[in-house]
């Protein structure tokens, strides 16, 4: 064959492909084409294979479900199936079908809501790290096989509890890990009842508080956790149903009735993440003001500060840019540049853990320059309350007026709508405005505020210094808060905030100009503030600008916080619906309703269970005790806080090794004393590596019972199953905690464990979930029948019904004149109870953290005189960590950064800012160090 120009481009086209041409008809047969077409206008090769492509679309049914991470938004998706396989989801574009039992209905500018990870959460269904079937430690097994010899640092290290991630996991039947896990609770529960079981844990180190905390009972040694528990009320609450049926092996084992039987501890979640804000029960009584994203609409200013919501509320970041559409107006704060900062009018940079500071400094400037609504301050804040500067206490009508009764509050919105108790009635008492009419004191109670301090006839002076004679005669200096603030604020000048923030003088002087100036305000901020020692403060100084400038209690407005799904109250209980849901996590154990028609204020609640923090497990599973020079061996962790010695940990949805702090030291001295571990999850974490028992949950899409939800985020109600059958040996949450009660019941020979159990250990929880829906105020009216059957538009879903929508906090206070949560009754700037003053924390005050700061870590930054804070006698000089915890040392910003830290002086200089962007489902930690 000859090889010519033209015929090697005929034949092998342009392609540059290398032949070897030695043999060249095999080069040349090779190069021919598969089919031949002469006119390719008359006849076409094979299409067949065009099929791949149009039926990768194709499936044979579809079912939505609740995608339902640790996030705020709860995304309801559709999944298509084929050959009983989830091969793709969509977002199901049906919110504005939503509805309530009164016809309102959301709208479609909810939609689209989904992001990237829901989108391919199907791979993870089927992927590589799914848990397939229950396991159990080696160690542990031969440890119960041995009957459970004493934990020796012999036998600690023989059956591995100080290598647990060392050991193999055994793969179990459910049977046999249940009865296992059943046996070692039973077991280690009457190991530590009663007296002998005190002197054991005493023996072994814990402080006698801990000890104490557990009244007798062994059950108090049981920690157990449904992280995030919002995401699954049934499967992950259901966690602090357990706890409280613990009271059951309790009665077993101290032999005691149901008057004093206890259940175990429900271990907290977002204390120890630190996810929360802290400062917001200082603020305006409640655990967190959030609202629904679609209220950002309305904002015509929103401050990010440590907050990407552009990045890290994927499913929902377009109300955020429609902000932008309606002419708002968008500032971030954050020490960087992130996506969010990007889309902002302007971006504040500042220095780690210093917002406190920033947002005094722009108070300042509101006040100094009368840049406030008066009449607000007057009516909704306590800037117009008195304080003694003596005490530096609030003034007492009963301090100052002989013989003084309490004002009868019986009818009014305190006991009528919140509850007030008259013990706390007695402890809260009256307190006292100057005011301007009779230019003299006037009592007021924590019921007037807005439309009812005007019916009394009474304008509260803000500013003043007075002095008043007390009931016996003893004349004392008086000041409104207002006046006080003036005095403190005077540490908070510009130029001081701008050396304490690095922030630039400018951008600090127009944001406060921007906030006297738009209306409505709203304060959005991250987790990463959150996880902040002293974040308390800077939950607190968001709120002096809004309180200022009336900017709570409007569409639009007020200071926010969100974080995974924490919002239980969506369940609220009252006196006409029931117990909302305490009637599902906190049913009498002694007493459970097993009518499955029983209507939820029939159901009989008793918590047996009581609560405990994460945080004393990481902190060497001990409270706060320090050897103070002042006062010697002191306890800072209160009665109501202390936590008990853990000998067994369960939790469930949540990844607690990897979210440790000093992760080497938990796994190194803290669980070798903890002598059962159990993790329940759908993949394999390192939780799971280190645990004793492994229980596999199904996923979302594989529930093969209902499960309930709802977001703090959103008003939407949801119930879902799922719509494939499970892939592996798992279970629905519900099942598994179901299983482990009943044998527990088995093995103790007792029903009543069972009967605790009964609907779900029947495959239907959907009567407990009735009862939820029956019991709270949210809800009452609706059943899981009739929403499943898309009575409310969409099949599983409803509209929780809340006064308003967007759901807006603190509207009844502003429009009702309905206290706020506090002891004022009042939006609060200062707070008086003992421990905060001697803390120094009485004023929104701005620290240097404990560590995480270039200069002396832990002080106070103020020249206040109405700051005293005590020191406990800890010297400056002191270096172990909980020593800096503690100590309250204030000095003047001048004296402050003349100071060092001393772990900055050994070359430790470099902060950790992290924006977390790999979590994406979650907001941003921005300020995490």
């Amino acid at each position: 064959m000859k090889l010519t120009r033209r015929t090697f481009l005929q034949l092998a086209g342009a392609t540059g492909a290398t032949v070897t041409l030695a043999n060249k008809a095999m080069a040349f047969r090779l190069l021919k084409p598969a089919v031949e077409v002469g006119n390719p206008l008359d006849a076409y090769p094979d299409r067949n294979w065009e099929s791949v492509y149009r039926e990768q679309y194709r499936y044979d049914r579809s079912f939505t479900y609740c995608c339902s991470p640790n996030d705020t938004h709860a995304c309801r998706i559709r999944a298509f199936v084929r050959n009983e396989v989830v091969m793709r989801v969509e977002q199901n574009y049906d919110h504005q079908r939503y509805s309530d039992l009164y016809g309102n209905k959301a709208t479609r500018n909810w939609n689209p809501r989904m992001c990237l990870k829901g989108y391919t959460f199907h791979r993870r269904v089927y992927g590589p790290y799914r848990l397939r079937y229950p396991l159990i430690r080696k160690g542990w097994k031969q440890w119960a096989d041995d009957g459970f010899p004493e934990l020796t640092p012999e036998n600690k290290s023989k059956y591995k509890f100080d290598a647990r991630g060392q050991d193999e996991l055994l793969k179990a039947s459910w049977d046999d890990a249940f009865t296992y896990a059943a046996k070692g609770i039973i077991h280690i529960t009457k190991k530590y009842s009663g007296e002998e079981g005190a002197q054991k844990l005493l023996a072994q180190g814990y402080p006698k508080e801990m000890v104490d905390a557990m009244k007798g009972a062994g059950t108090r040694t049981f920690k157990g956790r449904g992280g995030m528990g919002l995401l699954g009320v049934i499967g992950k609450y259901g966690m602090y149903r357990f706890n409280n049926c613990l009271a059951l092996v309790d009665s077993h084992n101290r032999g005691v009735g149901p008057d004093k039987a206890l259940g175990g501890r429900n271990w907290s979640n977002y204390t120890w993440h630190g996810d929360q804000a802290p400062g917001h029960p200082f603020s305006h009584g409640l655990q967190t003001s959030d609202v629904d994203m679609n209220d950002i609409r309305f904002s015509k200013l929103v401050i990010q500060t440590g907050k990407n919501l552009i990045e890290n509320k994927m499913p929902e970041a377009h109300w955020l840019t429609q902000v932008m559409e309606r002419g708002g107006k968008l500032v971030v704060i954050t020490p960087e540049y992130s996506p969010s900062s990007q889309k902002a009018d302007y971006w504040i940079p500042i220095r780690c853990n210093t917002d406190t500071a920033l947002f005094l400094g722009i108070t300042k400037i509101l006040m100094d320059e009368k840049l406030y609504d008066a009449d607000y301050v007057k009516r909704f804040t306590d800037f117009p309350l008195l304080v003694r500067t003596d005490t530096l206490k609030r003034l007492q009508a009963s301090d100052i007026f002989p013989d003084y009764q309490l004002e009868d509050m019986s009818h009014g919105p305190s006991y009528k709508i919140q509850g007030l108790k008259d013990e706390q009635r007695e402890m809260i008492g009256d307190f006292v405005v100057w005011d301007t009419k009779t230019k003299g004191p006037k009592a007021i109670t924590r019921d007037d505020v807005g439309d009812r301090l005007e019916a009394k006839g009474i304008d509260p002076a803000i500013e003043g210094k007075f002095t008043v004679k007390t009931a016996d005669g003893k004349e004392i200096e008086v000041m409104t808060l207002f006046e006080m603030y003036k005095i403190h604020l005077q540490d908070y000048d510009i130029d001081t905030v701008v050396e304490i923030t690095n922030s630039p003088k400018e951008l600090i002087e127009r944001l406060a100009r921007d906030i006297a100036t738009i209306k409505p305000v709203a304060i959005h901020y991250g987790e990463g503030i959150n996880h902040w020692f002293h974040a308390t403060l800077m939950n607190r100084s968001t709120y002096l600008p809004l309180m200022l400038t009336g900017n709570v209690g409007y569409y639009g407005s007020g200071s926010h916080t969100w974080a995974g799904n924490y919002k239980a109250g969506n369940f609220q209980a009252s006196k006409w619906s029931g117990p909302g849901f305490y009637g599902w996590v906190a049913e009498d154990v002694f007493n459970p309703g097993l009518d499955p028609n029983m209507p939820a204020m029939d159901l009989k609640v008793k918590g047996r269970a009581y609560d405990e923090e994460v945080a004393y497990w990481n902190h060497n599973d001990r409270p706060l005790i320090v050897d103070t020079p002042k006062y010697g061996r002191k306890c800072f962790t209160g009665k109501t806080h202390m936590p008990t010695p853990t000998k067994i940990m369960w939790f469930t949805n949540v990844n607690l090794v990897n979210n440790a702090k000093h992760v080497y030291q938990m796994l190194k001295n803290v669980n070798p004393n903890i002598e059962q571990i159990m993790s329940t999850d759908i993949e394999v974490t390192g939780s799971i590596e280190y645990a004793d028992f492994a229980f596999p949950a199904n996923s979302w899409t594989e529930f093969e019972t209902y499960e309930v939800t709802s977001s703090c985020s959103n008003p939407f109600l949801q119930i879902w199953k799922g719509g494939i059958k499970p892939v592996n040996d798992s279970r629905d949450d519900v099942m598994i905690l179901a299983g482990m009660a009943a044998k527990l019941g088995e093995l103790l020979r007792d029903m009543r464990f069972h009967d605790n159990w009964k609907f779900a250990l029947e495959g239907r929880p959907e009567v407990y979930i009735n009862r939820l829906l029956d019991g709270s105020t949210t809800t009452k009216g609706y059943t899981v029948e009739d929403i499943m059957q898309g009575k409310y538009g969409e099949p599983g879903v409803a509209l929780l019904m809340f006064r308003t929508y967007p759901r807006q906090p603190f509207w009844e206070q502003v429009h009702e004149s309905i206290p706020f949560y506090t002891p004022t009754g009042r939006l609060q700037a200062y707070n008086d109870e003992s421990e905060i003053i001697e803390y120094g924390e009485n004023f929104i005050v701005h620290r240097e953290g404990p560590e995480g700061t270039p200069y002396l870590p832990n002080v106070i930054v103020s020249k206040n005189p109405y700051i005293r804070p005590d020191d406990y006698g800890i010297p400056e000089t002191a270096e172990h960590w909980d020593e800096r915890t503690v100590r309250n040392i204030k000095k003047s910003w001048d004296e402050v950064k003349k100071t060092k830290n001393f772990l900055w002086e050994k070359g430790y200089k470099f902060y950790c800012v992290t924006p977390k962007s790999r979590r994406r489902q979650q907001n941003t930690g921005t300020k995490g160090l």
